[in-house]
């Protein structure tokens, strides 16, 4: 459960050389919460995480730290640490000096620097490798020895720049769920850079959409992906099968549009107009696609030539041909509890629709 918000920035602005890198960003972050900041390269998420650090100032704008004007407090006095992509641990120390090293600096006692060093890395797993130098532990390992020494200081907010990037995709996967966990356990704000989508969806309490130095949309996991603010986000996190389409006819409560020659009578939930250019988006996993020999009416349907056939093991991705060359990506998923397998060919003549009410219907953009 996240509490009041910790971190409010009001209108920030920053450039560096005459070009804009982060353009009016509003943004509040919550005690405990487990904020992404997902975009492109580029976008300016590292910037965003440096200035709440203190290693960089806004052109204009505020940055309120617990109600606390951030220009007041140097990055010490704000109590908020980061780890960095490539961690920088200290290669001549071993992991309890490395955790220990921001404890000694601020004179804590050795006493407390035993217990608090012990605890944390009980906390991190880490217990019985107080001795070994970085070079002898895993990127996982190191990972946890990073996150250990920002957090033994008892930050607001711990700020993590795309810590994860250098994993392997196993070593990833385990690491997200390792580092919500922890998140929980400790129960303060952390702040997470990545470009990767799945890992936002994942671990994050809000996601943060950014792209050109702007917030495109901030909102939960689920309404980002399910209520896109616009093609750029839709596109942006996960697949999609985008339609373009007029609309022929229009009113306060309905919208009815032509897609490859069926028509279809959808929510307005815009308040979109008769001739308005729209973007309809269905997701791979809300496609229907059926064999040819099990369905009994096509009516409402699309014929389809199966293009290619991924599969993943849990899921099959098909790639779907309409006939004007149109291609579409379907997400199939094995039932094993009725013993269904997903069984497609390439070349096979398929027949494809989805639920009426899945699609999510976006302002045209060119």
């Amino acid at each position: 459960m996240t509490g009041k918000n910790i971190i409010e920035l009001r209108g920030i602005f920053k450039s560096y050389n005459g070009q804009q890198i982060l353009n009016d960003i509003n943004l509040n972050i919550k005690d405990g919460e487990f904020l992404t900041l997902l975009g492109p390269s580029g976008c300016g998420k590292t910037t965003l995480l440096r200035l709440l650090a203190g290693f960089e100032s806004p052109i204009s704008g505020q940055i309120l730290i617990e109600g606390k004007d951030a220009k007041e407090l140097s990055p010490q006095e704000r109590h908020i640490n980061t780890v960095f992509q490539s961690y920088a641990l200290f290669p001549h120390m071993n992991v309890f000096d490395n955790v220990a090293f921001g404890l000694r600096c601020d004179g804590v006692t050795e006493d407390a620097i035993q217990t608090r060093v012990t605890e944390m890395l009980r906390m991190v797993r880490l217990s019985g490798y107080e001795k070994r130098k970085p070079h002898e532990l895993s990127g996982g390992q190191q990972q946890r020895v990073a996150i250990a020494r920002a957090v033994v200081k008892e930050p607001i907010v711990l700020l993590l720049d795309e810590p994860l990037s250098s994993l392997d995709y196993r070593l990833r996967k385990n690491m997200q769920i390792e580092l919500k966990q922890l998140q929980r356990k400790l129960g303060i704000a952390f702040v997470f850079v990545t470009h990767d989508q799945e890992e936002a969806l994942s671990m994050s309490d809000t996601i943060v959409v950014m792209q050109q130095g702007h917030v495109v949309q901030q909102g939960t996991p689920r309404d980002i992906y399910e209520n896109p603010k616009n093609l750029s986000v839709a596109t942006f996190i996960g697949e999609s099968n985008i339609f373009d389409v007029l609309i022929e006819k229009a009113d306060e409560k309905m919208i009815q549009v032509t897609v490859q020659g069926i028509s279809y009578t959808l929510e307005n939930r815009e308040d979109f107009h008769q001739g308005d250019k729209i973007h309809l988006l269905i997701r791979p996993e809300d496609t229907r696609v059926y064999h040819r020999s099990e369905i009994e009416t096509t009516e409402g349907m699309f014929p389809a030539v199966v293009s290619e056939v991924i599969y993943k093991g849990t899921t099959v991705d098909l790639i779907i041909k309409l006939p004007d060359g149109k291609l579409l990506s379907v997400t199939e998923f094995f039932d094993e509890d009725n013993g269904e397998d997903v069984t497609y060919t390439i070349g096979e003549s398929v027949w494809v629709n989805w639920p009426i009410g899945w699609e999510v219907v976006l302002p045209y953009e060119a």
